[in-house]
């Protein structure tokens, strides 16, 4: 397994192999890491954010990291620990409302688990977290009781805050992807740890939570008077009487077991301070009553301020002031509304009229005084009355109801504190550790564990992994998986539940009565047969949906071909998509946002372009690294393997790209020059050009799939010249002398099409709605047929093929405004002077060749053919040069000739002398001068130099002769 190490941007800052020391562990609610071992000779610096994506999930550095020195061999060696991706939350202040400035970061809230845990998603959305592009969302099982419930939160960071709500609702929190979990966190069958067998090693972590078979519950000391019940001397613990709420009578404490002997009895006394005599209230008949605040100013002065209590009335309670309790303050905490969780002083009959009316006493301990302008209570806010006697209204009958409530929050308690609180560390065995037909498992967390250990069970202990630790580098090496009991049922209560679900040898049957099928249910490996069924959300995870959007992460084959909407086979009038099995689709649009690859594109005759087209250099960005020295470090996309970008150092280069994501169509352009060019690496660096430098005013930093396209270099000459068509500006546009991103006038080389609004244009009849060619240089137009009225341009006449005849007797002219071409030795012809008899050749000085191949060559033939020197006879070789087509050889070349051989084509016999010239024209070799065992392959090399006729410097030809 390679791993590799990624910036923020995606950028791989190192690859390694997992080597010995390296871990993956998670302890279910403490940690869930994976450590890196390795060693560098120059430090890297991972900073947070820095990821890893691989086979065991996606981890990222969430705290600060350092190498440590060795002395040894001055290099620097790490232990990398990269956690769960969800682990980074607790760098986040959880916060009441994390959209908008007033971000409360210390506050309370009384809500059901679900209210609580969408406060935690809005978190993640404002900071913009997600799992691979997916929003996180939350899952609670049913076994959580999603009652309402106070959390305060005090500078909590968001995964202490996601734990504690586990606490407070009495079950386990844990992230998989971008679920978050509550509940109980088990699953599957039941597998085997058993010491000797599969297990190596086993012990046992003694656990400092409380181990109890008898429970003395008491709840708060709210809404109760002083004994409020005559003292039973039996339930006298600790002193804890009188003040708190009890059990109902008769029941003075909870056991684990019925029957229990005092002998069994580990008593505990546990306070459950939320459980009281409590009533729901619902306020109605909301008013204000303005009052008036005196305040004090630094400098002696005094201000009146004006402010409103809220005030509110129940009319589902008659209350008065003698249910009071004394030395109590009545305070009210709000269950529903924008006040939710929120705790109020109340004053009732606040004007002594008795009117059964409550004002609201303003709160400054949430930051600001409250209710306010905005956090108001409304008519139909719900609220729980504290401080005042529940038993001055019998009929309400909230004291029994809440002896009742304690008593089944004890028995919940002591259900889990009968249960062995002790974890066990199973190291496995690493040759046959739980193997299944010779496939090594490796558990997750939750996962439902049988322990066997006669040291420690005389039946075996069903329990589940809550943690493990494996090597990276060998997982099935021994991994040590950490076992806990967490089971809400005892196996009595368990058995007591199989009425309708009976556990047969392995087997589950769920039905009242008759045969019974076997459920396979979510978590479960039983093999599928024809005896046994899928349960619902086994199903649902299983297939795909046809009733509502689906999924699925594995490949699928629709070896049938494809057809979505209502699919009509036709080019032009079809309707949907079509993919055949024969590798055929058919669609209305397609939309790729990274690249195609075609062997061949076949389109209709129109096509049209949005945009401009650069002729130039050019190469597509893959990821973007800001550098911190202000500068961009851009891999570009390779095409192939060997596909390497031609841009070059100092190079401007321009990038737009349509932001498609914002759904504007706004586009973003980005200037840069090239600072440096990594050929092997296929990445370049370059740094912005300021806003004032740029076209528009604004420069936009670089971006992923943006393509950057040559636009000049302000060093090297020869890469300062380009062309682009523009479909938006209406013209084609050739520039040069291009070194910076805002052009010059004098950059226009060519423009055809609309005309760009320049200075030297001013002076000109010049209609910018209308399309002209403009050119820096020499171009063959008729002006004359817009009205221009200045140096005309020379328009071409036509004369057809060249004869000495027609030269005769019509000249050949050339004026101000009309040339004579003629054809001629395969080439066209441009007179350059009037009334000329000249033949129009490669010399001639009257004409001027603008079509036709010019093209100096030589050949040679010889006396006995182009097999020169077979048979070692006697061989005369002629040279005859050629221009294009034409034979030049009478003009071109005078007096005799100098040859020579390269006798480094010779493989025997160097000492043969060299060839000399002899009449002229004409190289004469004889057998003498042959190498005595020359063969008919041999090749030879010979330079022929000439004289160009009337002064023209001399000529070189080179050429090889086969012998």
């Amino acid at each position: 397994m390679i791993v590799d190490i990624k910036n923020i941007s995606g950028a791989i800052l190192l690859s390694t192999t997992p080597n010995e020391g390296c871990k993956r562990k998670l302890t279910l609610q403490k940690e869930d890491y994976i450590l890196l071992k390795f060693s560098l000779e120059n430090p890297i610096y991972f900073k947070l954010g820095t990821y890893v994506e691989c086979d065991f999930g996606l981890f990222e550095v969430c705290d600060l990291q350092s190498p440590t020195f060795n002395t040894d061999n001055a290099g620097y060696d790490y232990e990398l620990r990269l956690d769960a991706h969800y682990w980074k939350w607790k760098n986040k202040i959880f916060k009441y409302t994390p959209e908008t400035s007033g971000q409360e970061a210390s506050w309370s809230l009384t809500a059901p688990l679900d209210v609580q845990a969408s406060i935690v998603l809005r978190n993640l959305k404002a900071l913009g977290y997600t799992y691979k592009g997916q929003d996180f969302d939350f899952s609670i099982d049913s076994t959580v009781e999603n009652k309402s419930l106070l959390m305060t939160y005090d500078n909590t960071n968001i995964l202490d805050a996601c734990f504690e709500m586990a606490k407070k609702w009495d079950c386990e929190c844990w992230v998989t992807d971008n679920i978050i979990h509550f509940g109980k966190c088990e699953f599957g069958d039941y597998v085997n740890m058993e010491i000797a067998k599969n297990v190596g090693e086993m012990s046992r972590s003694e656990s400092q939570s409380t181990y109890a078979t008898r429970i003395y519950a008491f709840g708060s000391t709210r809404n109760i008077p002083a004994n409020y019940r005559p003292v039973d001397e039996a339930v006298v613990v600790n002193g804890v009487v009188q003040k708190r709420l009890m059990l109902p009578e008769g029941t003075p404490y909870i056991d684990a077991y019925p029957k229990m002997s005092t002998e069994e009895a580990i008593e505990q006394v546990v306070i459950f301070d939320e459980v009281y005599p409590r009533r729901v209230g619902t306020m109605s008949d909301i008013t204000t009553k303005e009052y008036t605040e005196t305040i004090e100013n630094a400098d002696g002065t005094t201000t009146e301020k004006k402010w409103d209590a809220y005030r509110f009335k129940d009319t589902g309670i008659t209350f008065s002031k003698d249910y009071i309790l004394p030395g109590e303050e009545l305070t009210i905490i709000f269950q529903s509304g924008k006040l939710n969780g929120m705790v109020f002083a109340v004053t009732f009959d606040p004007d002594g009229k008795d009117e059964q009316l409550w004002e609201i006493v303003r709160n400054e301990d949430y930051g600001r005084p409250l209710p306010d302008e905005v956090l108001i209570p409304e008519d139909g806010d719900t609220y729980v009355l504290s401080g005042w006697d529940s038993t001055k209204i019998t009929e309400l009958g909230l004291v029994s109801a809440a002896e009742r409530e304690l008593k089944e929050e004890a028995e919940k308690y002591i259900a889990k504190s009968k249960i062995d609180p002790n974890t066990y560390n199973c190291t496995m065995m690493s040759d046959n550790a739980y193997s299944e037909d010779g496939m090594h498992n490796l558990y997750g967390i939750g996962q439902r564990v049988n322990l066997i250990n006669k040291a420690y069970f005389e039946n075996g202990r069903l329990s589940r992994v809550i943690g493990f630790e494996l090597n990276l580098d060998k997982p099935y090496d021994s991994p040590v998986y950490t076992v806990g009991e967490t089971a809400a049922y005892s196996r009595i209560g368990e058995l007591e539940d199989k009425v309708e679900n009976l556990t047969l040898k392995g087997q589950v049957y769920t039905g009242g009565s008759g045969s019974g099928v076997y459920v396979i249910r979510r978590n479960d490996s039983t093999p599928a047969t024809d005896s046994n069924v899928f349960s619902a959300l086994r199903s649902l995870s299983m297939f795909l949906r046809k009733d509502k959007p689906d999924f699925t992460n594995y490949l699928l084959r629709l070896l049938g071909g494809l057809e979505v909407g209502e699919a009509i086979d036709s080019l032009t009038a079809g309707k949907g998509i079509i993919a055949d099995n024969k590798g055929r689709i058919q669609a209305d649009r397609m939309e790729l946002r990274s690249s195609l690859t075609v062997l061949e594109i076949i389109f209709n005759r129109l096509s049209a372009m949005e945009s401009d087209y650069s002729f130039s250099e050019s190469g597509t960005i893959e990821s973007v690294e800001l550098l911190e020295d202000g500068t961009y470090r851009l891999p570009l996309r390779k095409r192939w393997e060997n596909d390497f970008t031609a841009l070059d150092e100092n190079d401007v280069v321009y990038g737009m790209v349509n932001n498609l994501a914002s759904g504007t169509g706004d586009y973003y352009t980005s200037w840069l020059r090239i600072l440096n060019v990594n050929t092997v690496s296929n990445t370049i660096t370059a740094v912005m050009y300021p806003d004032d430098e740029v076209p528009g005013g604004k420069n936009y930093p670089p971006e992923p799939l943006m393509i950057l396209s040559h636009r000049g270099n302000p060093v090297n000459e020869d890469r300062q010249a380009y062309w682009y068509l523009s479909s938006r500006e209406k013209c084609i546009c050739m520039l040069d002398g291009v070194a910076k991103p805002i052009l010059e006038e004098n950059n226009y080389a060519i423009i055809i099409g609309k005309l760009k609004q320049l200075s030297l244009f001013d002076n000109l009849p010049i209609n910018y709605r209308h399309s002209y060619i403009y050119c820096r240089g020499i171009a063959i137009q008729d002006l004359l047929r817009i009205g221009y009225q200045g140096t005309p341009v020379r328009s071409e006449n036509n004369r057809g093929p060249w004869s000495s005849e027609d030269a005769v007797n019509n000249p050949y002219q050339s004026t101000d405004t009309v040339y004579d071409a003629v054809y001629h030795v395969g080439c066209k012809w441009m007179c350059l002077s009037t009334g000329t008899l000249q033949e129009p050749k490669w010399n001639a000085t009257d004409w001027a060749q603008i079509e036709g191949n010019s093209e100096l060559t030589l050949e040679f033939s010889s006396s006995n053919g182009y097999t020169f020197f077979a048979g070692k006879v006697n061989t005369e070789i002629t040279p005859v040069v050629y221009w294009g087509y034409n034979d030049i050889s009478a003009d071109v070349l005078a007096g005799d000739w100098s040859w020579t051989r390269d006798s480094g084509q010779v493989t025997e016999d160097n000492a043969w002398s060299v060839a000399h010239a002899n009449n002229g024209r004409v190289l004469h070799l004889t057998n003498e001068d042959m190498p005595s065992n020359w063969g008919t392959t041999r090749k030879v090399k010979f330079t022929c130099t000439a004289y160009v006729r009337d002064g023209i410097e001399s000529i070189n030809i080179e050429n090889s002769i086969i012998v």
